[in-house]
């Protein structure tokens, strides 16, 4: 019967330890960028986001962040179908599309991003960017998004 029951004990703390937490969670929690609108697929973790300028609609970034989606744009040449998702807590809020420069269609229902080195990335409505014609819903500073980063003093004035 000791014996039994040490056995089922130790059966029970060797599994106990063998558990490991779930990194792709923590990344998951809080502000985080995903790839296209895969939430599961997190680009940017909200560690990695240094601040964000609501007035200018700049983020700041980490320059491991930065390098990593300028990676996502250009593995080779530019990718005009890369995007990449805001979310919170698992929840996306808008989505951001990359557009070259070269590109030659009007698009005024998305938001655009632009990565400005060393670690910037400028969020537009429409391309080309222009507010005045954008039809689509600009969440760029939406209530989730403001007040998760204004709680953790990442709203700041960026610089640049």
């Amino acid at each position: 019967m000791k014996t039994q029951a040490f056995f089922l004990l130790t059966v029970l703390l060797v599994g106990m330890m063998s558990c490991q937490k779930d990194d792709k969670s923590a990344a998951n929690a809080g502000i985080h960028f995903t790839k296209n609108e895969k939430i599961s697929d997190v680009l940017v973790s909200y560690d990695e986001i240094v601040g964000y300028d609501s007035t200018r609609y700049i983020f700041q970034v980490t320059p491991s962040a930065f390098n990593r989606l300028n990676k996502e744009i250009s593995p080779s040449y530019p990718d005009p179908h890369f995007a990449f998702g805001v979310a919170v807590d698992q929840q996306l809020i808008y989505t951001a599309k990359y557009v070259p420069g070269y590109y030659s269609s009007s698009q005024y229902d998305v938001v655009t991003f632009q990565l400005v080195a060393p670690d910037l990335i400028y969020l537009r409505l429409g391309y080309p960017s222009s507010p005045g014609l954008f039809t689509g819903d600009d969440l760029r500073n939406d209530s989730r998004l403001t007040g998760q980063l204004k709680k953790d003093n990442k709203l700041m004035e960026i610089e640049n």
